[in-house]
């Protein structure tokens, strides 16, 4: 059962909350022993509010179409895109684990985008292709893996969007239902390519692996969300494609990768280090509302997932960005931008992400 983090915002009936996710009551509280559950006097039990619980991941489903039968969406105003603008983009990213100060695993990742734009009545288009993704992991049992998610990227990184006129964040994936037909060959070409797995095992996390990745494409806004987690998409798609006031404060959405996704929200200030007519380049560094924290859950995971391993105690949690980025502010692009990401758990266990991406043409 492959889960996700579901946030009570106010006070849920139980009873309803299980069937949203097509289980039983029973279920919800065998998944979340710590969750806060209280009864009305001879009424319904509810879920208490303000509370992060796991459920499992909803399958969306979608009638698979023949190819010939397959509707296009919006086709004749795509096809009259021009995107008179172009540039390629060279990224390098690299993810360090260490584990009290010693380096326990590693993985370089270089990709290459071409990225086109076209501004239009009805607002900014972008293109965005991906047409290299390398990945090495120094540990051996990672490559089948990566090499899926590859093949899977391959087929998300290839996109037509909006741009939000206000943000500009990724609005609306206009190739959309191109992009779950690209999707339903290659799932039909993975199911046959590893029919011969036999180890129940590992048929299950085959499956689990398909149906995560059925979720985050074949709903417009569950892509939008995958793409914005990674990287290029955050970085790129940001204030300066839609507006020249670039320089407000704001605040964005990290993940954790240590603790199963849990959400982080960092403030941002922005600095400017040095600027030309047509050239800007700013330094962004993060806040931490740490009174935002639910400490009680990241030492839990922590101790389930770490201690054993580790064997010292929960300390402290960090999460901090950085980023140092030259825009040009005479055609909107992105020059290049540096950025590092540190999450830890002090002294104990840290990830670091370093990336780099450059306009080179």
């Amino acid at each position: 059962m492959i889960l996700e983090t579901y946030k009570v915002i106010a006070e849920e009936k139980l009873v309803e909350l299980a069937a949203k996710f097509n289980i039983t009551p029973e279920e919800i509280k065998r998944l979340n022993p710590n969750t806060r559950f209280f009864k009305a006097f001879f009424g319904p039990e509810y879920v208490a509010a303000l509370q992060d619980i796991q459920v499992p991941v909803r399958e969306i489903v979608i009638k698979e179409l023949k190819k010939e039968e397959r509707e296009e969406v919006d086709t004749e105003f795509i096809k009259s895109l021009r995107f008179d603008q172009e540039a390629r983009y060279r990224c390098e990213q690299t993810v360090i684990t260490k584990i009290n100060g010693i380096l326990n695993n590693h993985a370089d990742t270089k990709r290459e985008f071409i990225v086109k734009k076209q501004n239009t009545e009805k607002g900014l288009f972008v293109s965005v292709k991906m047409v290299d993704n390398i990945i090495e992991a120094y540990q051996k049992p990672l490559e089948e893996a990566i090499k899926l998610v590859c093949e899977i990227d391959k087929v998300k990184c290839d996109v037509i969007v909006s741009v939000n006129k206000h943000t500009g964040k990724i609005e609306q994936v206009l190739n959309h239902k191109q992009i779950v037909e690209k999707w339903i060959d290659l799932k039909e070409d993975l199911r046959e390519r590893y029919a011969f797995l036999r180890v129940e095992e590992s048929k299950h996390k085959f499956d689990e692996f398909i149906l995560l990745s059925e979720n985050q494409l074949r709903k417009e806004s569950n892509l939008i969300n995958d793409l914005s987690s990674k990287l290029f998409f955050d970085v790129f798609f940001d204030r300066y494609l839609v507006t020249k006031d670039i320089l407000k404060p704001y605040i964005r959405k990290y993940y954790s990768q240590l603790f199963d996704g849990y959400e982080t929200s960092l403030e941002f200030r922005q600095d400017i280090l040095s600027e030309s007519p047509t050239t800007v380049e700013l330094r962004k560094i993060s806040e931490m509302d740490r009174s935002k924290l639910d400490n009680d859950f990241l030492q839990r995971k922590y101790n389930e997932k770490f201690k054993p391993m580790i064997k010292y105690q929960f300390s402290k949690f960090n999460f901090s960005v950085r980023e140092r980025v030259t825009i040009n502010t005479a055609d909107n692009w992105i020059e290049q931008s540096e950025i590092t990401i540190i999450e830890e758990v002090k002294n104990n266990i840290q990830v670091l992400i370093t990336y780099k991406l450059t306009k080179i043409e």
